[in-house]
């Protein structure tokens, strides 16, 4: 069976500001079926930094996250600015605000989508290696950060355990950890 994708006959903005666009598109699908709307999230590129210092530790970041009313443990990263090169540039300015540190070498691993289905948008992880302090923490508009470095030898555990509940960061933190040759799948 040859799957082919939706046709859009409309297509409009519903929603549009700094952080997001929501479209609503009617669609037909291969079968003739109608589907209207479906709404789309039209989300900038994100990226994930997994650092490792030279003596084994992952820098990471609690913060709230007020969708789950929770503070999280999570990696370094955010959105991609229309000023950063790729997101090598956006892992470095991200992880250098977030958390203040700098790190020898950054390194490209895995381009993902969080949501195919109604997003838009591509996650970039990104490996830094030689991670140390380098400054200050520079935050944006809302934004409160405590950085803390974690043994890598306990990142599995704390996956297992729940510890770190966003999804698309277990995934980023698998892959660059595997490619750092810390673990093996």
């Amino acid at each position: 069976m040859t799957l082919k994708p939706w046709r859009v006959t409309a297509s409009r903005i519903v929603l549009a500001d700094r952080w997001i666009r929501l479209r609503a598109d009617s669609c037909v699908a291969p079968s003739g079926d109608v589907v209207d709307p479906f709404y789309v999230l039209e989300y900038r590129d994100w990226v994930h930094v997994v650092a490792l210092t030279d003596d084994d530790r992952l820098v990471m970041n609690r913060q709230y996250r007020h969708g789950a009313g929770e503070v999280h443990l999570e990696l370094p990263g955010g959105v991609m600015d229309a000023e950063d090169a790729d997101a090598i540039a956006a892992g470095r300015r991200e992880f250098r605000e977030e958390t203040g540190h700098g790190a020898r070498e950054f390194r490209h691993v895995v381009s993902l989508r969080p949501n195919p289905a109604t997003h838009t948008n591509r996650l970039h992880t990104v490996l830094a290696l030689g991670a140390a302090p380098a400054g200050a923490q520079s935050f944006d508009n809302g934004e409160e950060i405590a950085v803390e470095l974690i043994p890598v030898a306990e990142v599995l555990r704390i996956i297992r355990e729940g510890a770190v509940q966003q999804s698309t960061h277990v995934a980023s933190l698998l892959l660059a950890l595997a490619a750092a040759g810390r673990i093996a799948f």
